[in-house]
């Protein structure tokens, strides 16, 4: 459907109801997990990401976009295979209920936000 030099996107075989347009972008080269993957692949992804969520609203209206991505068994994955999801979405679609979450204490936040920080310093 659409490729870069290291990316490509394809209509994914399985749809999400009501609308099917569901479409996978992955690497061209075999990555298992967002973990592993390049700064230069993974940015091109999110480009051709963007791309088609943009060719999407032209083509077919959606009320809105849905991008996603999981990682390892816990995480939802179950293609070995890296790829983003990008799908279209209708009001009252029904596609992902969320129920409202009680919002999380500032400390806790705050805490947690210097958690990475220290990890993502050593990175």
């Amino acid at each position: 459907m659409a490729s870069t030099d290291l990316a490509m996107a394809w209509i994914a075989s399985h749809g999400f109801e009501p609308e099917p347009g569901h479409v996978l972008v992955g690497p061209k080269e075999h990555f298992e997990l967002l973990y592993d993957m390049p700064d230069d692949v993974l940015a091109e992804i999110a480009s051709l990401s963007r791309d088609i969520a943009v060719a999407m609203k032209k083509a077919w209206q959606p009320d809105g976009i849905t991008t996603r991505q999981h990682n390892e068994p816990a995480g939802s994955q179950h293609v070995w295979h890296y790829h983003q999801h990008v799908l279209p979405r209708w009001h009252d679609d029904g596609l992902y209920f969320t129920p409202q979450r009680p919002i999380v204490d500032p400390a806790i936040r705050a805490r947690k936000a210097a958690e990475l920080r220290a990890v993502m310093a050593q990175l």
